[in-house]
């Protein structure tokens, strides 16, 4: 059974921004990008071309994690934002060479985690974004496999409050409905299967995707180059991101 969207959105009534016409998104997909690959770029694309499909005001920012002191061989700040840097522009060259895709124009890189000692907490990141965009929809991706674990996160069940979530499915065999089966019973509610709730309320919804992208993993692309196997690396890579990481002598020795 699908589960019933909660229309009553607003944590007070001061709070809820809902309004009849569309409201400026902001959307975020965290990872460590160590290195970016093919599939984050997929991802982020799909939900800006999404969104985006009617004209609409979206923003897609890549957010890289801060990096762990506890990895003595984790690759730099500098080094991951250059990597992110190189991968939009590319992105960005090949949709304006394309006449059927959307223009890339506002897809960025947000370094509001990066810079910071971790632990960082997706609960303040979200509220520290909802203080700088109060008055807008603000979405933030995450993977299925990690809706299980959301009440071991710190205030897990708390960050609809300030955003909605967007899910992808682990793999293809998994469907929306099984993925909303594993939400805490306090979120079940806030399920929805459409996107106009999105663009109309700054935050309370978790919209399920049924979209997959290839199952690429950035340790398994390090272990690659490591052993020399460079067509693993290419093919799971754009390409200014490979030619940096031989140009810089990245991973070799992971």
């Amino acid at each position: 059974m699908t589960p019933t969207v909660n229309t009553d959105l607003s944590t007070s009534p001061t709070e809820t921004k809902q309004l009849s016409s569309n409201l400026p998104i902001h959307v975020y997909l965290g990872g460590s990008f160590d290195p970016v690959h093919n599939s984050h770029l997929a991802l982020l694309t799909h939900v800006y071309h999404k969104l985006a499909s009617d004209n609409h005001s979206v923003k897609a920012y890549f957010m890289p994690t801060s990096r762990s002191p506890l990895k003595t061989n984790s690759t730099s700040s500098e080094h991951r934002l250059n990597m992110l840097t190189e991968a939009i522009k590319e992105l960005k060259a090949e949709a304006l060479s394309s006449l059927t895709q959307t223009p890339l124009s506002n897809l960025a890189i947000s370094e509001h985690e990066i810079w910071q000692q971790p632990p960082v907490y997706t609960i303040n990141t979200l509220t520290e974004l909802r203080q700088l965009h109060p008055n807008n929809s603000l979405v933030f991706i995450v993977g299925a496999d990690n809706i299980a674990s959301l009440p071991k996160w710190r205030d897990g069940d708390k960050l609809t409050q300030l955003a909605h979530l967007w899910v992808f499915p682990r793999d293809e065999l998994q469907s929306p409905e099984e993925i909303a089966a594993l939400l805490p019973e306090s979120l079940k509610s806030q399920v929805t299967y459409c996107l106009e709730g999105l663009k109309q309320h700054t935050h309370g919804l978790i919209y399920i995707d049924s979209h997959t992208v290839a199952p690429l993993s950035s340790s398994a692309i390090r272990e690659a180059i490591a052993q020399g196997k460079p067509d693993i690396a290419k093919s799971a890579l754009p390409r200014s991101v490979y030619s940096y990481i031989m140009k810089n002598n990245l991973y070799h020795s992971y």
